[in-house]
């Protein structure tokens, strides 16, 4: 009995372990599909242009981690830039 409450949590280790190293695909795609929303809305002000700028970067950096194997600090990034982005868009359509 003790050998198979062993292997039970030999598993939920394993499977835990996995989902915090596979890539942030989903949140990569999240933050760029964001970034091109809020490039695709008129210019807005400096405000948004640096929004914007901040949420290219964060992405860049989210890639350069992936590259790195590094993926809780990618998918950080990623789900940063989202929200930068989101926020570009946001002051984008106020003009700012």
């Amino acid at each position: 009995m003790m050998q198979g409450m062993r292997w039970g949590l030999c598993v939920i280790v394993l499977m835990l372990a996995a989902c915090a190293t596979s890539p942030p695909v989903q949140e990569m795609a999240a933050a760029r599909s964001a970034i091109s929303m809020a490039r695709s809305i008129p210019d807005g002000g400096p405000k948004a242009a640096a929004s914007l700028k901040n949420a290219e970067q964060a992405l860049e950096e989210a890639a350069r981690s992936i590259d790195e194997e590094h993926y809780e600090r990618a998918r950080h990034l990623a789900v940063e830039a989202k929200h930068k982005a989101q926020r570009a868009a946001k002051l984008k359509q106020k003009g700012k």
